[in-house]
């Protein structure tokens, strides 16, 4: 029961991130996502992008970031995949991302540490 709980909450904050960024794609990235995960996501993108693109240190859309997470867990871009990123790649950038965002979290907080 607590497991299929858990799976629950994760599958349907993956359906409301890819309706959002389908839906409110020029909001900020930051309505759907933590702080740790944008910085996390970022890092992985500018480590992993093509060779064509540019990724800014700035806080993406929501548009933007979804498709930043469905490309780290395979997505191809709708000339290979025939649409927009779906749920299963979504969830893959997801588990991708969340070991970054737990160091740049365990980073921040004991950076919040030493200032006092």
């Amino acid at each position: 029961m607590k497991w299929a709980t858990i799976m629950a909450s994760v599958a349907a904050r993956i359906e409301r991130l890819k309706h959002r960024s389908r839906t409110e794609a020029t909001l900020p990235a930051s309505v759907e996502l933590s702080e740790h995960e944008i910085q996390a996501l970022i890092f992985f993108k500018q480590k992993y992008k093509k060779k064509t693109e540019t990724i800014p240190d700035e806080m993406p859309t929501l548009s933007q970031a979804v498709t930043w997470l469905a490309e780290i867990g395979g997505y191809m871009g709708p000339r290979v995949a025939g649409g927009p990123p779906g749920s299963i790649t979504i969830r893959r950038g997801l588990e991708h991302i969340r070991p970054g965002a737990l160091i740049f979290e365990s980073i921040a907080s004991e950076h919040r540490k030493k200032k006092r």
